[in-house]
């Protein structure tokens, strides 16, 4: 039945989508852009309505401010403030500059003491009171009124409010040096003594040559000053007028306090330019984020004073709450609405009637089609429409004929393919059962999903058991063998190729495989995928591989180990047996080197025994003691050249005394004296390492280098230090290694020497002893211009 349901509602949404959008699509589309062609003229028309508002309040500022600056000037110029302040300035400057200082500040040591009554009670301050007697609004809101003269020092005031000295304030030095025509509006200030803001305007005082005399100084409170004309206008429940200068900061507003900053710097951006305008903003500066229409204006007719005040201008700004603002638009927004849906359903009403009468013969195939699905017998199919449907019909009756003669045969088939299906799985199984190597299989999640037998064996557990464990399950311990296998799991996951695991002892170990010599060598990228692990008393060589399944069900891995313990045994003994080797021939060349000073001994015992005179006896016994020292020194290198490295132990060690060590040995393998050394050793640090171990790496390249040479050549040894490392190069003048050779000269046994002058393993050894040690070892070689070995090793840590 679902599926019956799922046809029939489907063809019929279908077609009643199809008439609801051939009809009622233009309808909603005529609907949208009416509603936004609205919006967009109701914002514009309530925009430019804040526009004038803010222009008509800025306008009622400016007089205001106007108003104030004439009534100030017309106090300035009183008779009694000019006298004044002209008879202060006179007497300043008839006293001596020091004595007039020394009076201004005891005058203003007075002055903050409240010992100077005669300030408040001079005619100028009495002029200044009677200033203060009108019936004006910016009368209640001054907080200070006082006057200083042309070295910035209080005259006059009518209150203790004002400092004694502003010769340094803004306000009285560009009012003294501003011209006749200046007028200081100076920007909002915080009084703590008060604890209200402040705004100072600073008018001068002009002698009668209309020369600045001193500054006659009125605070206001700003929200008292401004109020009478911004908080009046209010219009609907939020809408209101607002000042703010062009950082943002209050001056006067109904709802913020003064002084408070818009936290928008984008919104007071928008709202202070220099010609009035509205716009659209996200943000009200109120708090809100919803879309806004802000008027604003700046004060045109004041702003110069301002702005040369202070630097800032002064805007007004008209605004009301969002809500409150598009309660028009909203609400037309809601008829549109509520008209489109009534639209779609009677649309879609009429559209289901239609669709019915075209889907009841679609019924009648879909049910056929189901009970031709499920396998049974449907009768022929009778529709009678004249059209493609009853095509259709004749068609699935046909199909219906065919699908019963095909039925009867499919069972027999499906039978015989799930056996073929469960006899290739069993024989999958034994065959990964019988193998020798243990095998794993892991799924995407590098879960195990199999195992065979071998590798029950070595984990101990059964396949049951090991199913859906990792690795790490097998032994919890960090520095386990497992835990390594399972990293080198995740990396080759991850396609990370290049993996390091440590082996026996912490030492890098190699996956070590007897073969023939002379069989062709497997490329260096296959061969480093292949790891060594210890796990008991054995050692095992593993190999991670993909494994490719054509579905969906994932990426998986495989994991091979193999038990290498034998073939690690013999390339350690073969390893050992490539030392040995080179003793025959030690040997000789120590016997060659011993018999020189050896029969020096001899000659000069010779002459002790025959002679008397005591001083030759002794410059004798001299020589045949130098010549003792030689032979111990040969002795010596030679006892730790065949010391096993196993007894050794990892001390801090000079390479240049390693390398002096070995090219002793090294020299000692030729009968003459032919090659030409030449050393330049810089002062190292030492490395980590067994000291024998690196004797033996310089020991097989010296060896190596002398014997390509034929013992008569140019060798150039020489050592440096590079950041981190130490590099030694070891450079020959023999005849070099051929290109087709340069890959394979680390290989085990591979040597392109005589049979029976080499075994292949001494360029393998240095290789790993490199290795190691945490170093690098590079090789260059020209046709019959010699080979360079370049050995980097890191420096021993502090």
């Amino acid at each position: 039945m679902e599926l019956r349901t799922g046809i029939k509602a489907g063809l019929t949404n279908k077609l009643i989508w199809t008439m609801l959008g051939v009809g009622a699509l233009p309808l909603m589309l005529a609907m949208i852009l009416s509603y936004l062609q609205g919006t967009k003229s109701l914002q514009g028309v309530i925009g430019a309505s804040f526009k004038a508002l803010a222009y008509e309040t800025s306008t009622k500022i400016d007089l205001l401010i106007e108003g104030e600056i004439s009534s100030n000037i017309r106090l300035a110029a009183h008779p009694k403030i000019r006298s004044a302040v002209l008879d202060f300035d006179k007497k300043h400057l008839a006293l001596d500059p020091s004595i007039s200082k020394k009076n201004i500040q005891k005058q203003g040591a007075d002055w903050h003491n409240n010992l100077s009554p005669l300030i408040l009670k001079s005619d100028a301050s009495l002029a200044l009171q009677n200033f203060l007697k009108r019936k004006t609004l910016s009368v209640l809101a001054t907080r200070a009124l006082y006057i200083t003269d042309a070295s910035g020092v209080l005259r006059a005031s009518v209150n203790d409010f004002p400092e004694f000295l502003y010769a340094h304030k803004p306000e009285w030095e560009k009012t003294i040096s501003g011209g006749k025509d200046f007028v200081y509006i100076g920007p909002l200030t915080f009084d703590t003594k008060l604890k209200s803001f402040l705004m100072t305007f600073a008018f001068p005082i002009l002698d009668e040559n209309e020369k600045t005399i001193g500054v006659l100084h009125h605070v206001f409170d700003a929200k008292e000053f401004f109020s009478g004309s911004i908080e009046p206008i209010t219009f609907g429940q939020t809408g209101h007028v607002m000042l703010i200068d062009s950082m943002g900061i209050v001056i006067d507003c109904p709802i913020l306090p003064t002084g408070f900053l818009l936290p928008d710097p984008t919104l007071v951006k928008q709202v202070t330019k220099n010609k009035p305008d509205w716009a659209k903003t996200m943000g009200d500066g109120h708090g809100g984020r919803e879309l806004s229409i802000i008027g604003f204006s700046p004060l045109e007719r004041t702003g110069k004073w301002i702005s040369k005040s202070q630097g800032k201008s002064i805007f007004t700004f008209a605004w009301q709450a969002s809500d409150e603002l598009f309660a028009p638009m909203n609400k037309l927004f809601s008829w549109v609405a509520m008209a489109g849906v009534v639209s779609i359903l009677l649309i879609a009403f009429m559209g289901s009637l239609a669709a019915k009468k075209i889907v009841q013969p679609i019924r009648k195939l879909q049910r056929a089609a189901e009970r031709i699905g499920k396998g049974e017998k449907v009768e022929a199919l009778e529709i009678k429409t004249g059209d493609e449907l009853e095509a259709l019909a004749n068609e699935v009756n046909q199909m219906n004929n065919l699908l019963q003669k095909s039925f009867s045969g499919l069972e027999n088939q499906v039978r015989r393919k799930t056996e073929e299906v469960l006899y290739l799985k069993e024989y999958t199984d034994s065959i990964l059962k019988s193998v020798p190597d243990a095998v794993a299989i892991f799924n995407p999640n590098l879960k195990i999903e199999y195992v065979n037998a071998a590798f029950e064996s070595i984990a101990l557990k059964t396949s049951e058991q090991l199913r859906g464990c990792t690795l790490m399950d097998l032994d919890r311990e960090p520095d386990s063998s497992w835990c390594k296998v399972q990293d080198a799991l995740v990396n080759f996951h991850n396609e990370i190729l290049s993996v390091e695991i440590e082996g026996i002892k912490n030492q890098p170990l190699k996956c070590y495989t007897a073969r023939d010599p002379l069989a062709p060598k497997v490329s260096p990228s296959l061969q480093s995928l292949k790891q060594t692990i210890k796990l008991g008393s054995k050692i095992f060589a593993f190999q991670i591989f993909n494994i490719v399944i054509h579905d969906d069900s994932g990426k998986r891995l495989g994991l091979l180990l193999r038990d290498v313990t034998e073939d690690v045994e013999l390339h350690d003994q073969l390893a050992m047996a490539e030392k040995l080797a080179g003793l025959g021939t030690l040997t000789a060349g120590i016997a060659h080197e011993l018999n020189n000073p050896l029969v020096s001994i001899m000659g000069f015992t010779e002459a002790i025994l025959a002679e008397t005179d005591s001083e030759k006896i002794q410059r004798f016994a001299g020589k045949v003691f130098d010549r003792s020292k030689h032979m111990s020194s040969i002795i010596l290198n030679m006892s730790g050249y065949s010391r096993s490295a196993l007894s050794a132990v990892e001390k801090d060690v000079d390479l240049n005394e390693r390398i002096d060590a070995a090219i002793d040995i090294a020299i000692l393998t030729t009968y003459n004296n032919d090659i030409h050394l030449d050393k330049k050793f810089s002062d190292l640090p030492p490395i980590k390492a067994k000291p024998e171990e690196i004797q033996q790496i310089f020991i097989n390249l010296l060896v190596n280098a002398v014997q390509a040479m034929e013992g008569k050549g140019e060798l150039e040894i020489s050592t440096v230090r590079d950041n981190g490392n130490v590099i030694a190069k070891i450079k020959d003048s023999g005849p070099g290694i051929p290109k087709e050779f340069l890959s394979k000269i680390y290989d085990p046994f591979f040597t392109t020497k005589e049979q029976g002058k080499g075994t292949g393993l001494g360029l393998n050894i240095v290789h790993q002893l490199v290795l190691k040690y945490g170093g690098k070892i590079d090789v260059s070689s020209d046709p019959n211009q010699g080979t360079t070995f370049s050995l980097s090793f890191p420096i021993s840590p502090s």
